[in-house]
């Protein structure tokens, strides 16, 4: 197996664990489907593999990425995610909150908003 088949297969492992499924390619992109497996075999099977920050690290980092970029479509599925890795709900809050002054206002909001829905549907799937 090549590389970037094994990028793949470890992406696909990772999305199934941390989505609790492997989302298939948005609709209306299936042309572009092997530029979708690219961007998540890179990703999800070499980025999120890395060795020198743990997993939970890294998915706080990208909620505070996807925060202050105002991507509350793509924030609450990694806020479960996170949830899943261990973070706590306290620490999810708090890593947004520290965004308030770098990415501002608005988009603070939302993702906090984004958060109380992802904890509410991560909450019902556990419980």
């Amino acid at each position: 197996m090549g590389k970037y088949e094994d990028n793949k297969k470890k992406a696909h492992e990772f999305r199934e664990w941390y989505y609790g499924e492997d989302r298939p390619v948005p609709s209306g992109a299936e042309s572009v489907s092997d530029t979708f497996d690219l961007i998540n075999g890179v990703l999800f099977g070499h980025i999120y593999q890395r060795d020198v920050l743990d997993t939970k690290t890294r998915s706080l980092c990208t909620i505070a990425a996807l925060t202050v970029l105002d991507r509350d479509r793509q924030i609450g599925d990694h806020i479960k995610g996170a949830l899943k890795l261990g973070a706590t709900k306290e620490q999810i809050v708090e890593v947004i909150t520290q965004l308030l002054f770098y990415g501002g206002y608005p988009c603070t909001v939302n993702a906090l908003s984004a958060a109380g829905k992802a904890f509410k549907e991560y909450d019902k799937d556990v419980g």
